[in-house]
């Protein structure tokens, strides 16, 4: 898996390797994370498409399902902790509009099937 030191800063470790809180039921060997600033985003009713630039100097990009929710916030962390409703204007300026300079830790199960889990790293004031 890839990781970073925000990473391990943030997720808890299970069996000795770091892993998200929350939902994400993958094989541990199925796992990859990237971390770094989110430079695109988009979503709409049935998904939320993710771009990162990661800390490793590499593009990636995801789409979040929103598993027959209203929203992709069911698979979404903010610092580690679970996702609410209230935390919507801390990633968002405004509906579908990030806040400027937001970070996040994707993480990715590599079986195809299941959803990515989001832990979103808003700046810090």
């Amino acid at each position: 898996a890839c990781t970073s030191m925000a990473d391990s800063e943030t997720a808890p470790v299970r069996a000795g390797r770091i892993m998200p809180s929350g939902n994400l039921l993958c094989d541990r060997n199925q796992l990859t994370s990237w971390t770094g600033e989110v430079t695109g985003y988009r979503r709409n009713s049935t998904q939320t498409w993710i771009e990162m630039h990661t800390d490793e100097a590499t593009v990636e990009s995801t789409i979040v399902d929103n598993l027959g929710q209203a929203d992709a916030s069911s698979q979404y962390l903010l610092w580690a902790q679970p996702f609410s409703t209230d935390d919507w204007s801390r990633i968002e300026q405004s509906e579908g509009v990030l806040h400027k300079g937001m970070r996040a830790t994707a993480w990715i199960c590599l079986d195809g099937k299941t959803s990515p889990v989001i832990d979103w790293q808003p700046p810090q004031d």
